[in-house]
């Protein structure tokens, strides 16, 4: 079986309840999970997000579009990732893809050619993100059951609970691979933590006025137009990553 989890929640400090700020008249969150749905390799999607009553009304309207929802722990999301896992009695070499729900730009066959390509590999962890091949915003990771179950027993560090795959890459019990292929602006931000982020999003979405566009024709539109990617182009990539890793250095 392969499973998606895309986790979300609606607390962010930098642009609060940003997963069900509207574009076109929808939720964001509803934007991506619609246009993950169109994966031809995904069996089941399924939104993660907190047990928290502030994310009461994202769980609502994820249920009410007729989305797979799970909640569980609000900062140890590789505890809630592990018992979304357990509730469906994956195996071992079941599939996990992990998304988050700050890229509502992403493109099913982005996707795609991950779970394709990981199935290709005998290894336990692959991403297109880790050295990234796209824009910031197209984040995909994939990954074993089994890989997962012994990091949710293993892991110690925030950054490695808070970001779910840490101790899968830094363990030497796993072989970790990057996807391999042509890199395609991955200094571009398409992700949303910042009000400049969903700017852009906004534009992009106003000009398609749909979700059914794909990567190519987004790069097309985003040449065409450099004005919209220049609109947030000083933010660093995964600085929520890096906070983790302050927090780490606490614990030691």
């Amino acid at each position: 079986m392969i499973v998606a989890f895309l986790q979300a929640r609606t607390d962010s400090t930098r642009l609060p309840n940003k997963v069900l700020k509207p574009i076109l008249g929808k939720p964001m969150i509803i934007h991506q999970l619609e246009r993950t749905a169109r994966s031809s390799k995904i069996d089941k999607l399924i939104l993660l997000t907190s047990d928290e009553p502030n994310d009461d009304k994202l769980a609502n309207i994820v249920k009410e579009h007729g989305f797979n929802l799970f909640r569980g722990s609000k900062d140890n999301v590789l505890e809630r990732f592990y018992f979304c896992a357990k509730s469906l009695k994956l195996n071992s070499n079941d599939i996990i893809v992990r998304l988050t729900g700050d890229c509502p730009l992403h493109d099913s066959k982005i996707i795609d050619e991950l779970i394709e390509a990981y199935q290709k590999s005998e290894v336990d962890y692959m991403a297109n993100c880790v050295e990234p091949l796209y824009p910031d915003g197209l984040d995909a990771e994939v990954f074993s059951f089994r890989a997962l179950e012994e990091a949710y027993n293993q892991a110690t560090k925030t950054s490695q609970k808070e970001h779910v795959t840490p101790y899968i890459r830094e363990s030497s019990n796993f072989i970790s691979r990057d996807l391999e292929g042509d890199k395609i602006y991955p200094q571009w931000r398409l992700t949303v933590d910042e009000p400049s982020d969903f700017e852009v999003v906004e534009k992009i979405y106003q000009h398609f006025n749909h979700n059914k566009f794909d990567f190519k024709e987004m790069i097309t539109f985003l040449e065409q137009h450099p004005e919209i990617i220049a609109i947030n182009s000083t933010i660093n990539r995964n600085e929520g990553y890096l906070k983790s890793l302050k927090e780490d250095l606490k614990e030691d």
